[in-house]
């Protein structure tokens, strides 16, 4: 399996705004010791992310035909989130925005 290190990288590679360097770190600091801990303290063996701003999934329910391609995360499978249910399309959006 493949792996990056964000060291490798770069940060500016991975997030362009020059204007937050400091609050870019600090997220992906946070980021590491978080899926750190849940692999290795909390034993959790499973973890999934969707990296989607919670307007742009809540447009893509009412504008389905702007967003034929946006895909995210269920379960372990990567799905058209307009092909999804609207409880499913539900239950991704409240998933959003956990801050650190």
């Amino acid at each position: 399996m493949a792996s990056f290190d964000v060291k490798e990288v770069g940060i500016d590679a991975l997030f362009p705004d020059k204007d937050e360097d400091i609050y870019k770190q600090q997220g992906i600091n946070k980021m590491c010791a978080l899926v750190r801990t849940a692999l290795c303290d909390e034993h959790i063996h499973h973890l999934q992310f969707n990296c989607q701003d919670k307007k742009v999934l809540l447009d893509a329910q009412i504008h389905p035909e702007k967003y034929p391609t946006l895909m995210v995360r269920v379960a372990g499978y990567s799905v058209y989130f307009t092909d999804l249910s609207t409880t499913v399309q539900n239950d991704i959006i409240n998933r959003t925005e956990h801050h650190l």
